[in-house]
């Protein structure tokens, strides 16, 4: 009996101090958004985005939420890499995005010379 007694007080202080490890551990944004895509003389396409857990009916929903975690939900900072190999065609894109991030609103909207460049600043996220 006094073993058992032990053994679960051994287990006890171990929980004990487990818990707060674990409590302390980030907890992944979620998200929900509104995706909209624009271009010159097409109808609007429109998508949602939900993230943690990923889905809704952006035809890829995971890699899109990859995107939004890589820059924690800011997408001021997405940017076209020096490298794209984009050409100079223009057919306008106009995206807008609504919704929330980690509990804060987000409402961000770009235009872009044509499909590539879009594709090439937001990845999945706008593809």
């Amino acid at each position: 009996m006094k073993r058992a007694i032990g053994t679960m007080a051994l287990c006890a202080a171990f929980l004990a101090c487990a818990s707060p490890a674990l409590a302390q551990a980030p907890r992944p944004a979620k998200g929900k958004l509104k995706i909209a895509v624009a271009v010159k003389g097409s109808p609007t396409r429109g998508v949602t985005l939900r993230c943690n857990p990923d889905g809704g009916t952006h035809p890829h929903a995971k890699a899109a939420c990859d995107v939004l975690r890589k820059y924690k939900g800011d997408l001021s900072t997405m940017h076209v890499p020096k490298s794209n190999t984009c050409g100079a065609e223009v057919q306008p894109y106009a995206v807008v995005i609504k919704g929330t991030w980690g509990g804060k609103p987000v409402e961000w909207s770009k235009g872009y010379r044509n499909a590539c460049v879009m594709k090439a600043a937001g990845g999945a996220l706008l593809s």
